[in-house]
């Protein structure tokens, strides 16, 4: 019996798939749960419908991933100011965290932490190439520049933590 799959199978295939299995089969397990449909004429006619629909809603999909790209890859550099040593290393690390919000208050739209990374850590002034994955097929980079800003040096006057207090000692 011909049937097509409507929910993915782990043994069988895929969502659309169209596969040859024993009558019992689909009575007993496939048509019970709704994972398959037999395949007629008018089943495969929906399913080419079906197939169309998600083949355009990609396109689009793909389409605007391209937009994103364009809009991502036009900021050309973004420019960062963190505390810094002398040395020029930063007192912490930008995290993909804050490079997302910074993307994303440039861009407009939004974008998952997780799709952005880095070439290596950003833990000194100087200029990275930060990487975003718009989508499997589609990824833009931007560079990064860090300036240091500089630490304010204070004089920290230690105080006697034990002045005014009397020695009670061993009496």
């Amino acid at each position: 019996m011909q049937v097509i799959l409507t929910k993915d199978v782990d043994t069988l295939g895929n969502n659309g798939d169209i596969l040859e299995v024993a009558d019992g089969y689909y009575r007993n397990y496939l048509g019970p749960k709704s994972l398959a449909v037999v395949a007629t004429k008018g089943s495969l006619a929906d399913l080419q419908r079906r197939i169309e629909r998600i083949r355009a809603k990609a396109e689009q999909k793909h389409q605007e991933d391209l937009a994103k790209a364009d809009k991502v890859t036009g900021l050309l550099q973004i420019v960062l100011e963190a505390n810094a040593g002398d040395t020029g290393k930063l007192y912490g690390t930008i995290t993909t965290k804050e490079l997302t919000k910074v993307l994303q208050e440039k861009t407009g739209f939004e974008i998952e932490r997780r799709n952005v990374n880095v070439d290596r850590p950003i833990n000194k002034v100087g200029e990275y190439e930060v990487y975003v994955k718009l989508s499997p097929k589609v990824s833009a980079h931007v560079k990064l520049q860090v300036n240091a800003i500089k630490a304010k040096h204070e004089e920290f006057v230690l105080e006697d933590a034990f002045a005014g207090e009397e020695d009670y000692g061993n009496e």
